[in-house]
């Protein structure tokens, strides 16, 4: 999956991911390639990322927005 993570002044995670976990307000969930397009609004709470390669990332956000677009595409408009 393609993963952007953005705030108004900086690009926090530009890359590819096998899992991404968010905290938005229906509840915690996580992202697999191929998941249904969605958009939610985010918590605040740990971004969990889930690299290509193994590796996981953390991210603390204040709130924000998860947009979930076709071919396994996620954007993540937030404040950090």
């Amino acid at each position: 999956m393609q993963v952007g993570i953005y705030t108004i002044k900086d690009t926090l995670f530009n890359g590819e991911a096998t899992k991404v976990i968010a905290k938005t307000t229906t509840g915690e969930i996580t992202i697999l390639p191929n998941h249904l397009p969605l958009v939610s609004t985010l918590i605040p709470g740990t971004l969990k990322i889930t690299e290509k390669d193994g590796q996981e990332k953390s991210i603390e956000i204040k709130s924000g927005v998860l947009e979930i677009r076709p071919e396994s595409r996620i954007v993540i408009l937030a404040s950090a």
